[in-house]
């Protein structure tokens, strides 16, 4: 009697599967040259427009927009983009004095304050502008604070993160989330 290996197909299977989900959530290219991001639903992550973390926030009890937070491991630098809509694609802006708080809760609510990098045009990472009539959804840390990064750098850093700010009277804030970082 000939027995079957059962292994092999199963192993098989196994690494088919694997390379599927690596890939699931790839960049692609459209036929404008464009890049679009492909979504499988129900993954554990969100895709964002900077490749960052996108994190819901409320005003009291109701839903208020979407914060895109970006963690660099080679620096420890936040960036922070705010947003109306889950796809990031809808800027919240709010007044150029606004000072946005991370909380970090197993830290020993250890605090950092992202703000504005310059009135001027308060530049991304990529060089664009993010002021629009005299307000925005752009702020980063540490920027020319002086503040001390270096907890948040390395590839390894996950923590329990809080985003909270004040702006036009309403406090804004999200639930409690893992921030790990974007991986150079």
């Amino acid at each position: 009697m000939k027995m079957i290996d059962i292994h092999k197909p199963l192993l098989s299977s196994l690494c088919l599967a694997a390379v599927v989900a690596l890939t699931a959530c790839s960049e692609h290219t459209t036929e404008d040259g464009e890049a679009e991001n492909h979504e499988v639903n129900d993954h554990g992550h969100d895709h964002a427009p900077h490749m960052g973390m996108m994190v819901p926030f409320t005003a009291g009890q109701v839903q208020a927009g979407f914060a895109e937070i970006k963690l660099h491991d080679d620096k420890g630098d936040l960036e922070l983009w705010i947003s109306k809509d889950a796809a990031g694609e809808q800027a919240m802006d709010f007044p150029l004095n606004t000072i946005v708080t991370v909380t970090f809760p197993k830290l020993d609510y250890k605090m950092i304050n992202l703000k504005i990098r310059n009135a001027e045009k308060n530049e991304d990472e990529d060089g664009n502008g993010n002021i629009r009539d005299g307000k925005t959804n752009y702020f980063i840390f540490p920027g020319d604070s002086g503040a001390d990064a270096s907890f948040l750098m390395g590839k390894d850093f996950v923590a329990d993160a809080i985003i909270s700010f004040d702006a036009g009277g309403r406090a804004f804030s999200t639930k409690s989330f893992p921030l790990s970082p974007h991986i150079h």
